[in-house]
């Protein structure tokens, strides 16, 4: 089964005026907080969308009402498509979506506890080294530098994998191939160096009392 298989069609550009109309506002949004305070872009936002509904409309009247050069039909407004869209949030997708996060939340401190305890000395300190490059990554760019390279990203790899499936694979499968090839021989030298001290005492002779 393919890596992107179950992605949602509008992350490939099959339709690309949809995945524009998804993408491009929020990437707008998101480069625009570097600059700007939330709540500036939010209010903004929401007077550009409502200046393009009301030109939606007078665009649909004129062409109707006035001009006559459009039937008097639903389809004739170019946001007949928006008026289907159910907003609606049931109780039982706010129940799941509690449960759910409630559950990774528990999962996820219990993990913590666990790293910061020295419950497990070798996790602890993968956990430590992680932390370690995290900071540099903290001194290269700021959380929202981060979500809106992951939201280029995530509109951009899916068609560029679909495309190019098995050049990615192989390279994936070569670079795993070189991991696993350094992480043999890093665990080989760590066992002979444990194996050292023993011989050399096995060695030894005992003292004469």
């Amino acid at each position: 089964m393919s890596l992107t298989s179950s992605l949602p069609s509008v992350m490939f550009w099959s339709n690309p005026l949809e995945t524009a109309a998804i993408f491009l506002p929020t990437l707008v949004a998101l480069v625009a907080l570097v600059s700007y305070s939330i709540i500036s872009v939010v209010s903004t936002s929401c007077l550009v969308i409502l200046l393009a509904v009301s030109l939606c409309k007078l665009y649909t009247h004129v062409m109707v009402n006035l001009l006559a050069k459009l039937p008097a039909d639903p389809s004739s407004d170019p946001l007949h498509k928006v008026y289907s869209f159910d907003l609606t949030i049931s109780a039982e997708t706010v129940e799941t979506i509690i449960s759910c996060s409630l559950s990774n939340v528990n999962d996820i401190l219990i993990l913590l506890r666990s790293l910061f305890l020295l419950d497990s000395l070798v996790d602890s300190i993968k956990f430590g080294v992680l932390l370690y490059f995290i900071t540099y990554i903290g001194l290269m760019c700021n959380l929202l530098t981060i979500i809106t390279m992951a939201w280029i990203t995530l509109f951009t790899f899916p068609r560029l994998y679909r495309d190019n499936e098995m050049a990615i694979d192989s390279l994936v499968e070569k670079m795993i191939g070189q991991v696993e090839e350094v992480k043999s021989k890093v665990t080989s030298l760590v066992t002979r160096s444990k194996a050292t001290p023993m011989k050399n005492v096995e060695k030894t002779p005992e003292k004469e009392e």
